[in-house]
């Protein structure tokens, strides 16, 4: 089946024209003027359909974008790749806000491949939790340290405490972090990151 012979266009629309109306000569210029409009107004619509086209919008437009879907963890600085990829989940971060599932998309858009442990499954207190965090795919630096904990303080539960965070390179052993030193966090064995 050919999508062209039923797509609108004014070609389209004109052939199913009624024969009665057909006879008039204005009837005709009416419903191809019309028909003229309805499909450029398809053809703009197709240029108004933006969650569709996330891999497509240029990089300004998805700035815009973060600022009215209230994508309160977006930062300028961060790749195109990174801004697609943070657009695209920023509705499930902000379903599932306050949940571990959300702490986890939040940092995986940052840091691909990103595991939270809650207490149970590392014996610490109620309620406290560790990050491990893959850095294999980005750099570990002050900066995006920092952006880590604060949009961990934004979408983790109110109630939960953020113990450690970890990072590690999944090609090799813990890598040391030379001059990773970030405010309110102390760079242990190079490799994790202790909140104090």
């Amino acid at each position: 089946m050919n999508d062209a012979a039923h797509s609108l266009t004014a070609e389209n629309l004109m052939r199913v024209f009624p024969e009665a109306l057909a006879m008039d000569n204005s009837m005709v210029a009416l419903g191809s003027a019309t028909a003229a409009v309805l499909e450029a107004v398809v053809n703009e619509s197709r240029e108004m359909s933006i969650y569709t086209r996330i891999d497509e919008l240029p990089e300004d437009l998805l700035d815009i974008l973060a600022h009215d879907f209230k994508v309160d963890w977006w930062d300028g600085d961060f790749t195109l790749e990174q801004k697609r990829q943070i657009l695209k989940s920023s509705w499930y971060v902000h379903r599932t806000l306050g949940t571990k599932a959300g702490v986890t998309s939040a940092i995986c858009s940052i840091y691909p491949d990103t595991k939270v442990l809650e207490w149970w499954e590392y014996e610490g207190q109620p309620y406290h939790f560790r990050l491990r965090i893959n850095s294999t795919y980005a750099d570990v630096s002050p900066a995006l340290h920092q952006r880590v904990l604060e949009k961990v303080n934004y979408y983790k539960p109110l109630r939960s405490v953020l113990d450690t965070v970890e990072y590690y390179d999944a090609g090799a052993s813990a890598t040391m972090y030379t001059g990773a030193a970030c405010v309110g966090v102390e760079m242990v064995d190079g490799a994790t990151a202790v909140r104090y």
